[in-house]
Protein backbone atom coordinates (compact mmCIF):
# COMPACT_ATOMS: atom_id res chain seq x y z
CA UNK A 1 0.00 0.00 0.00
CA UNK A 2 1.03 3.29 -0.88
CA UNK A 3 0.16 5.35 1.80
CA UNK A 4 1.28 8.96 -0.02
CA UNK A 5 -1.07 7.95 -2.85
CA UNK A 6 -4.21 6.84 0.01
CA UNK A 7 -3.52 10.59 1.12
CA UNK A 8 -3.13 12.59 -2.17
CA UNK A 9 -6.17 14.13 -1.98
CA UNK A 10 -7.03 14.34 1.67
CA UNK A 11 -8.90 17.39 2.44
CA UNK A 12 -7.34 18.47 5.63
CA UNK A 13 -3.73 19.31 5.02
CA UNK A 14 -1.01 21.67 6.48
CA UNK A 15 2.64 22.86 5.97
CA UNK A 16 5.45 23.73 8.34
CA UNK A 17 8.41 25.49 7.48
CA UNK A 18 11.20 24.14 8.91
CA UNK A 19 11.95 24.62 12.76
CA UNK A 20 7.74 24.32 13.06
CA UNK A 21 6.18 22.33 15.96
CA UNK A 22 3.78 20.12 14.63
CA UNK A 23 3.14 19.03 18.38
CA UNK A 24 4.36 19.20 21.57
CA UNK A 25 5.12 17.04 24.56
CA UNK A 26 1.97 17.03 27.13
CA UNK A 27 -0.20 18.62 24.85
CA UNK A 28 -3.56 16.96 23.94
CA UNK A 29 -3.58 14.75 21.21
CA UNK A 30 -6.50 15.05 19.17
CA UNK A 31 -5.23 14.53 15.57
CA UNK A 32 -2.30 11.80 13.98
CA UNK A 33 -0.29 12.69 10.78
CA UNK A 34 0.65 10.89 7.70
CA UNK A 35 3.90 12.72 6.36
CA UNK A 36 3.30 13.35 2.94
CA UNK A 37 6.66 15.91 2.10
CA UNK A 38 9.43 16.85 4.18
CA UNK A 39 11.21 15.59 7.27
CA UNK A 40 10.55 15.38 10.35
CA UNK A 41 12.44 15.02 14.17
CA UNK A 42 10.77 13.20 17.31
CA UNK A 43 12.23 14.37 20.19
CA UNK A 44 11.50 12.77 24.08
CA UNK A 45 12.18 15.57 26.67
CA UNK A 46 14.30 17.36 24.66
CA UNK A 47 16.30 14.42 22.65
CA UNK A 48 16.36 13.60 19.42
CA UNK A 49 14.37 9.72 18.83
CA UNK A 50 14.46 9.63 15.03
CA UNK A 51 13.46 11.57 11.83
CA UNK A 52 10.67 10.56 9.81
CA UNK A 53 10.01 10.86 6.24
CA UNK A 54 7.14 11.39 3.52
CA UNK A 55 4.86 8.49 4.30
CA UNK A 56 5.32 7.86 7.66
CA UNK A 57 2.85 8.15 10.67
CA UNK A 58 3.57 10.34 13.35
CA UNK A 59 1.42 11.41 16.66
CA UNK A 60 -1.08 7.67 16.67
CA UNK A 61 0.10 6.68 19.65
CA UNK A 62 -1.53 9.53 22.06
CA UNK A 63 -4.83 9.51 19.71
CA UNK A 64 -5.23 6.19 20.09
CA UNK A 65 -5.45 6.04 23.93
CA UNK A 66 -6.94 9.52 24.30
CA UNK A 67 -4.36 10.99 26.08
CA UNK A 68 -1.60 13.55 25.99
CA UNK A 69 1.66 13.86 23.60
CA UNK A 70 4.35 11.56 24.82
CA UNK A 71 7.06 13.41 22.21
CA UNK A 72 7.48 16.44 20.45
CA UNK A 73 7.33 16.72 16.48
CA UNK A 74 9.39 19.28 14.86
CA UNK A 75 9.74 20.23 10.96
CA UNK A 76 13.60 19.67 10.46
CA UNK A 77 12.63 20.64 6.55
CA UNK A 78 9.22 22.31 4.51
CA UNK A 79 6.75 19.84 5.58
CA UNK A 80 3.09 18.98 4.20
CA UNK A 81 1.39 16.48 6.54
CA UNK A 82 -2.47 15.07 6.15
CA UNK A 83 -4.32 15.66 9.48
CA UNK A 84 -6.61 13.10 11.14
CA UNK A 85 -8.96 12.86 14.01
CA UNK A 86 -9.91 9.85 16.23
CA UNK A 87 -12.94 9.20 14.07
CA UNK A 88 -11.16 9.79 10.80
CA UNK A 89 -8.64 6.88 11.55
CA UNK A 90 -11.41 4.55 12.45
CA UNK A 91 -13.40 5.12 9.69
CA UNK A 92 -9.95 4.11 7.77
CA UNK A 93 -8.89 1.29 9.53
CA UNK A 94 -12.22 -0.01 8.59
CA UNK A 95 -11.85 1.05 5.20
CA UNK A 96 -8.27 0.15 3.96
CA UNK A 97 -7.53 -2.73 6.79
CA UNK A 98 -3.90 -2.69 5.11
CA UNK A 99 -3.55 0.81 6.72
CA UNK A 100 -4.25 -0.99 9.84
CA UNK A 101 -1.05 -3.14 10.04
CA UNK A 102 0.76 -0.10 8.41
CA UNK A 103 -0.36 2.03 11.88
CA UNK A 104 0.77 -1.19 13.72
CA UNK A 105 3.87 -1.19 12.48
CA UNK A 106 4.71 2.37 13.28
CA UNK A 107 3.13 1.53 16.86
CA UNK A 108 5.60 -1.32 17.28
CA UNK A 109 8.74 0.59 15.62
CA UNK A 110 7.82 3.71 18.23
CA UNK A 111 8.03 0.64 21.12
CA UNK A 112 11.48 0.10 19.96
CA UNK A 113 13.12 3.11 20.27
CA UNK A 114 11.13 4.10 23.17
CA UNK A 115 13.16 0.93 25.06
CA UNK A 116 16.20 2.25 23.24
CA UNK A 117 15.86 5.54 24.96
CA UNK A 118 15.00 3.40 28.18
CA UNK A 119 18.34 1.26 27.60
CA UNK A 120 20.71 4.44 26.68
CA UNK A 121 19.69 6.36 29.68
CA UNK A 122 19.73 3.39 32.06
CA UNK A 123 23.49 2.57 30.97
CA UNK A 124 24.15 6.29 31.18
CA UNK A 125 22.89 6.21 34.76
CA UNK A 126 24.97 3.10 35.52
CA UNK A 127 28.19 5.20 34.43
Amino acid sequence: MNIIDLFRHWDDVEEYAPQGVIFSAGAPADLMYVILSGEVQLALNGEPLGNETAGSIIGVMAINQAATRSATATALTDVKVARLDRDQLNDLMIEKPEFSLQVMSVLANRLRAADQYIITKLDQSND
